[in-house]
């Protein structure tokens, strides 16, 4: 039961809690030092195998420089404390602070009280942040799927699609490349735009990268215009054996 009740504890929204940098603010002290001390009584309290999470929580935030930070949550009983290790008037302002602080929590939520209804709001907490991180897994498969490639990307399908013509055309000093490759490069883009169901190379999706590139490797040409290609190479090697 402790062990549940440990991680309770750690559940802020289960329990009404002070950020440690507004109890700085409280106490008038810098949060570093609040922390410091805080930090000595977690120490002690986990040595002594006491629940240090029932007084202080740790938590982060993120600062102006938008770099996170430590800070802590306060319990009820983690405000007890900090009063205690105060005198005088300090203490007492402190006291009547943090105590009005909760009285305005706990008029806000009621706080279970009993083993089983700890348990309960544990179960409705972890539904609830299931259902979040389903929302939000689905938000971002729709915009990895209407997300399109980016120009480095680009550049990758036109040096592929530059690679296949050439090995198609029989080499960049062929003969059908000379005379056939702007046809065999709009052949090629036609048939990719027509394959992906696009308007340009330039709007493939992210998620359809890998295979666009494997689709670009594996082109191949009509079967007329691969006679057409060999039909050309073969004019060129009769040449050079002609005037060889």
């Amino acid at each position: 039961m402790n062990e549940l009740m440990d991680n309770e504890w750690i559940n802020t929204s289960a329990i009404e809690t002070i950020d440690s940098r507004e109890v700085a603010e409280m106490v008038d002290m810098e949060h570093k030092n609040l922390l410091s001390k805080i930090r000595k009584y977690v120490e002690i309290l986990d040595g002594s195998k006491l629940s240090s999470p029932q007084f202080f929580v740790p938590s982060t935030y993120v600062n102006n420089q938008n770099k996170e930070q430590p800070c802590y949550l306060l319990t009820k009983k983690g405000c007890e404390m900090v009063a205690n290790k105060l005198t005088g008037e300090k203490g007492v302002i402190f006291t009547a602070k943090y105590v009005n602080r909760f009285a305005e929590m706990e008029q806000k939520i009621k706080l279970p009280k009993t083993d089983r209804e700890i348990l309960f709001l544990s179960v409705k907490v972890q539904e609830e942040t299931a259902q979040r991180v389903d929302v939000l897994e689905e938000k971002v498969s729709d915009l990895e799927k209407s997300t399109t490639i980016d120009s480095s990307q680009q550049h990758t399908l036109e040096k592929v699609a530059k690679t296949t013509a050439i090995r198609t055309l029989g080499g960049i000093d062929s003969r059908a490349y000379q005379l056939m490759s702007r046809k065999i490069f709009s052949n090629i883009w036609r048939d990719y735009k027509n394959y992906f169901k696009l308007g340009s190379y330039r709007d493939t999706l992210k998620t359809d990268y890998e295979n666009a590139k494997n689709y670009l490797e594996s082109w191949s040409p009509e079967v007329n215009t691969s006679l057409k290609i060999k039909e050309y190479n073969s004019q060129l090697a009769m040449n050079l054996d002609y005037n060889n």
